[in-house]
């Protein structure tokens, strides 16, 4: 009886032996994993989170605008920023760049990149720009989950000289007297995109039902904005009675 117990007994423990690594094995494979995506949330998470969309952006500067192909772009930015880089200072924390990408003339995207003192921090150090973060919005304003952000870091890495900022020289030579123009396909903002200065104006279109005295011809040569201004109500009137013959 005794030679059966020993040999049952043995098989027993090793068998429980046998569980218990096993389970040792899967629950350092499943630790492992969950230390690996942990790591890969670290990575690509990053602080992109902390970017808002910025309300009223349009607001700001639009200091310059991009064409490559059917895309359109439309940059802009507070006074401030620029007035800080024109005077050759550091771009200040709280700055917002925003760019409008248009698709075959449609908004497809917008994409953000601010700064702000600390932000740094929140970023793995192989994906550190200074203090900027980035994110990318539908036009509605939604966050685009599927955005490879990972990728704005790489392409603003190349310019670290200026900041991460791809276009500080057109933000160096903006002009506030003479705002870029927009891509706006209404009449109105089209017009008023010409400089009227200089201008010599000597008749209105004779088939306009309402004539009135536009300027005196002994005028002469436009000079100041106040004129500049009736020369382009002037011209949308025009423009509006044409459409109606």
């Amino acid at each position: 009886m005794k030679k059966l117990l020993f040999p049952s007994l043995a098989l027993l423990i090793s068998l429980i032996l046998t569980a218990c690594n096993n389970n040792n094995d899967k629950n350092g494979i499943s630790q492992r994993d969950q230390s690996s995506d942990s790591s890969k949330q670290e990575s690509s998470g990053s602080g992109t989170e902390l970017v808002k969309f910025p309300e009223g952006y349009e607001k700001g500067e639009l200091f310059t605008t991009v064409t490559r192909g059917n895309t359109y772009e439309e940059l802009y930015t507070s006074r401030e920023a620029i007035e800080a880089v024109q005077n050759g200072q550091p771009i200040p924390s709280g700055t917002v760049i925003t760019l409008e990408i248009y698709e075959d003339e449609e908004l497809d995207r917008i994409f953000v990149m601010e700064k702000r003192t600390g932000w740094a921090d929140q970023n793995p150090p192989d994906m550190r720009n200074g203090d900027w973060q980035y994110q990318s919005f539908s036009p509605d304003g939604s966050v685009e989950e599927n955005a490879d952000i990972g990728r704005c870091f790489s392409c603003h890495a190349n310019v670290e000289r200026d900041d991460y900022v791809n276009k500080l020289d057109e933000m160096k030579s903006y002009d506030f007297e003479e705002p870029t123009g927009s891509k706006d396909g209404s009449t109105e903002s089209q017009i008023i995109g010409f400089h009227a200065k200089d201008w010599e104006v000597k008749e209105v279109a004779a088939h306009m039902d309402d004539r009135h005295d536009v300027l005196d011809e002994e005028r002469g040569l436009i000079g100041d904005e106040t004129e500049e201004g009736i020369v382009q109500k002037v011209l949308l009137t025009i423009y509006f009675n044409q459409i109606k013959k």
